[in-house]
């Protein structure tokens, strides 16, 4: 099964992921920026995996922003997933990836369009 090279959201949860960005980085340029957009992205995955999320396959990716060499430059995703039951079988890992971000994204962007903040205590806590 061959692997994406580039990984992404939909339009809807890239423009979520824009409008977090801006409430929480509003002074920083492009470079910054992208960085900020890694992190979230990789922060929402990686707590999809420590909870086990079964995410939905992705209705309508168009926006494939991040270069999988770039996003998982060692492998620690794809081997944290591998190693998982989460992925269903035939379906390539980083596209998994994909289906844990969207989820992610969209709980963070309501979370805090509800409360103005970001869980950072329920994600953190043990």
């Amino acid at each position: 099964m061959e692997e994406p090279k580039r990984i992404g959201l939909t339009a809807t949860t890239m423009a979520q992921l824009e409008e977090l960005l801006e409430e929480l980085n509003p002074m920083e340029g492009e470079e910054g920026t992208k960085l900020i957009k890694f992190d979230i992205y990789r922060l929402v995955v990686s707590l999809g995996i420590k909870n086990n999320v079964s995410a939905a396959v992705l209705s309508d990716k168009s926006q494939n922003s991040f270069r999988v060499s770039e996003f998982d430059d060692e492998g620690v995703f794809y081997i944290a997933l591998e190693g998982s039951d989460l992925v269903p079988e035939g379906v390539p890992v980083y596209e998994y990836v994909e289906r844990l971000a969207e989820h992610g994204i969209k709980e963070l962007f309501n979370t805090y369009q509800t409360t103005g903040q970001l869980p950072f205590e329920e994600y953190f806590s043990a």
